[in-house]
């Protein structure tokens, strides 16, 4: 009998302390307290890249398209050849450049034959150095105007002169870089670049040995964005492989609807192998930053009226609401300026 009442007294006490330390932990309010961490403010910029260089490739001279020797994608080197041009000759000007041909080559024949009669006589003594001189003269304009007239009959046969070292026909590459894409077809007309036409454009061709990372940003973060001011951005496209670039310009423009922002360029510090002109990427860019600053997490802050406050908890669980300055914040934790310590107790929402 007294072993059994000995039992049931042991089980009586241990239920009433289960009871009792079930009753602490609902009465208990979930809480954490403020820790002191590095933070930063950041914010990401979605942009594109585009290459540092581009050129336009345009013939000097006008005809059709005969061939084309490269394609879009293709990488090319300066001088490489881009396309040939066939030249389609002006009957009129081919037959006055080749009116004025015979006229200069008949010309020359005979101030050649007269510079020749004058050489003779002049070396047995019969006339004198200046009439030597005279017909010496006229036959070296002779030969100038022949060359010339030369030169003008190739143009408006062929469209360049054969005495040049390289054929205009033959359209090259200006820079190192990557064929954008290619503008015209075999067979089509294209028109030289003058001074009065820009004339049509055979290709576009890429550097793709540096590029310009091109983003916008808007007027509440510019005060945090500078020039030089370094950053990483990952690009989709790669996997999400990050290069870092350098901010170079910042232009303020108005867009259609009034808002007003600035346009970013900046450098591309370490290209890569498969790094396209149009690629997009994300560029990640800290606007504030502060070290051991007194953290809270962002959820525990209650805002009203635009204030900011938190719910304190002292040792009897109960709960006062405190109003707090706060910092900078990266959107999972904020820092806390005012009215909180590490050993506060703030209630978790």
């Amino acid at each position: 009998m007294n072993k059994r009442i000995f039992i049931f007294i042991i089980l009586l006490i241990i239920a009433v302390v289960s009871v009792i330390s079930l009753r602490n932990t609902d009465k208990t309010i979930p809480s954490e307290s403020p820790k002191y961490r590095n933070i930063n403010k950041t914010n990401f910029f979605l942009g594109k890249f585009k290459p540092f260089e581009m050129v336009e490739v345009q013939p000097e001279i006008s005809g059709i398209i005969d061939s084309i020797y490269v394609k879009a994608g293709d990488t090319v080197s300066v001088g490489d050849n881009i396309a040939k041009l066939r030249i389609v000759p002006i009957p009129e000007d081919l037959e006055r450049t080749k009116r004025a041909l015979r006229i200069a080559s008949t010309d020359l024949k005979q101030k050649q034959i007269n510079h020749d009669r004058n050489t003779k006589l002049f070396d047995k003594g019969v006339i004198a150095r200046t009439e030597f001189e005279t017909t010496e003269l006229a036959l070296n304009f002779a030969k100038i105007e022949y060359i010339n007239a030369q030169n003008n009959y190739n143009i408006a046969k062929s469209g360049f002169s054969k005495n040049v070292n390289e054929s205009p026909n033959i359209i090259k590459a200006t820079i190192n870089g990557e064929i954008l894409n290619m503008l015209v077809k075999k067979g089509v007309n294209v028109t030289e670049r003058n001074t009065f036409n820009d004339g049509n454009t055979i290709a576009t061709i890429v550097s793709t040995n540096s590029f310009i990372y091109e983003f916008e940003v808007m007027e509440t973060d510019i005060l945090n964005v500078k020039i030089g001011d370094s950053f990483d951005i990952a690009i989709k496209a790669l996997n999400n492989k990050v290069v870092k670039a350098k901010i170079k310009e910042l232009k303020p423009l108005i867009k259609e609807d009034g808002s007003f922002y600035y346009l970013a360029n900046a450098n591309v510090l370490n290209t890569l192998h498969d790094l396209k002109p149009g690629f997009t990427g994300l560029a990640e860019f800290t606007l504030q930053s502060k070290e051991h600053a007194l953290t809270i997490k962002e959820k525990n802050i209650i805002y009203k009226n635009r204030k900011s406050y938190v719910e304190l908890v002292d040792i009897e669980d109960n709960v006062t609401e405190v109003k707090i300055d706060i910092g900078i914040s990266d959107g999972i934790y904020t820092e806390v300026l005012s009215n909180l310590k590490k050993s506060d107790r703030v209630k978790i929402q």
